[in-house]
């Protein structure tokens, strides 16, 4: 291509960029968006309710290293609709907001002074999201934890500990997703054997955190933190965005029940 062509593709390049960036102006000025979980205008997640988010829920789970796993907070009313929007409609610019809410929640459980201090690894953390089925990969277009797994990691080494994600888990034969499951043994028979570590992947003596988006009955958490340990990891605890304890109802007080 000559220098004339090279020149003509910039400019052309830069026409279309322009035009791209004037149309999404346009669409955010007719349309503007509303918050994911209440609905209010002009917010992706407005500070009411980012402070859903911030009402940390842990409960013991002895297999793990720290003994605990944690969530940010409560899988209901307008953290229920946030989520949701997120994770099952395409709201991917829900991922900022819910990057930054693992990321405190990593912090306020005690993760990077148990890294820093508890604890001495020879191999670099793994950031591990817990598995979707093959199906709900194809029909959000995306794996929707790698996002927040890689923010998690980057902080990680920004505090000076060595981290990354690895997409480790995969499910397989899976065809209905956990939510759709009445009861923890439903749960259970779902997953049995089907979460299993991807062929190649070398994890003896590798410490692992693993992250999740909902824990309910808590079935595919300790599903996968079984296949990871079997594979020779180190699993260091389970962050995840909210917490339903099984069969309790989504709507509770105190939330609207226009948000869910």
């Amino acid at each position: 291509m000559t220098t004339s062509s090279n020149a003509f593709a910039l400019r052309s390049g830069d026409r279309m960029g322009a035009v791209a960036r004037m149309s999404a102006m346009i669409v955010d000025l007719l349309f503007p968006r509303g918050c994911a979980g209440c609905d209010r205008p002009d917010a992706v997640l407005c500070m009411n309710c980012r402070r859903l988010f911030h009402q940390q829920v842990e409960r013991p789970l002895p297999a793990v290293a720290m003994g605990r796993w944690f969530a940010c907070g409560w899988y209901r009313g307008a953290a229920r609709h946030a989520i949701l929007s997120w994770k099952d409609h395409g709201d991917e610019e829900c991922d900022g907001p819910f990057c930054e809410m693992l990321y405190d929640l990593a912090h306020s459980c005690g993760l990077f002074d148990t890294l820093h201090d508890g604890m001495s690894y020879d191999k670099p953390v793994l950031i591990v999201p817990a598995p979707s089925s093959r199906q709900s990969v194809r029909q959000r277009g995306r794996r929707h934890m790698m996002q927040l797994a890689g923010r998690l990691a980057r902080e990680l080494r920004r505090a000076r500990l060595s981290a990354k994600v690895c997409n480790a888990l995969e499910s397989r034969g899976v065809k209905r997703r956990s939510v759709q499951m009445r009861g923890v043994a439903q749960r259970s028979r779902r997953l049995r054997g089907h979460v299993v570590v991807r062929p190649g992947i070398d994890l003896r003596g590798v410490p692992v955190v693993l992250v999740d988006d909902i824990i309910t009955s808590g079935t595919t958490m300790r599903r996968c933190v079984e296949a990871l340990q079997q594979a020779g990891a180190t699993v260091v605890t389970v962050l995840a965005l909210a917490y339903t304890p099984a069969g309790r109802p989504a709507r509770e007080e105190g939330h609207s029940s226009s948000a869910v």
